[in-house]
């Protein structure tokens, strides 16, 4: 029996948190200081040199963020060279990948990077 009321007693106390864990907030976009970071590191990573273009930073369901910015090399050689999606998570940057269709890169006005 006191057996029984020790076990209940350990079990109760693991069971309750003085602390319990924050609310999930969801990642918001990157600030224009995190994406020009953000896109001078991806585009090293891609080894892109020379002029480059940016699209506005859009939502995504996919990827390794949740907000990502098109990246593509500009000029003359930029029409042999793929297009790349810069990915972050608030201001986070979280990785470059060669973009997909479905980020519709194609479809988005593109400014210059300074």
């Amino acid at each position: 029996m006191a057996l029984s009321a020790v076990l209940a007693l350990l079990l109760a106390g693991c069971a309750t948190s003085a602390n319990p864990p924050p609310a999930y907030q969801p990642p918001r976009a990157p600030g224009a200081k995190a994406v020009q970071e953000g896109v001078k590191k991806g585009a090293a990573e891609a080894k892109l040199t020379g002029g480059l273009e940016t699209t506005a930073v859009r939502r995504t369901d996919h990827g390794p963020g949740l907000y990502f910015v098109c990246l593509r090399q500009r000029g003359p050689s930029a029409g042999r060279s793929p297009a790349y999606s810069v990915f972050f998570d608030n201001d986070a940057y979280k990785g470059i990948e060669i973009s997909v269709i479905v980020d519709a890169c194609e479809a988005q006005p593109w400014i210059p990077f300074n």
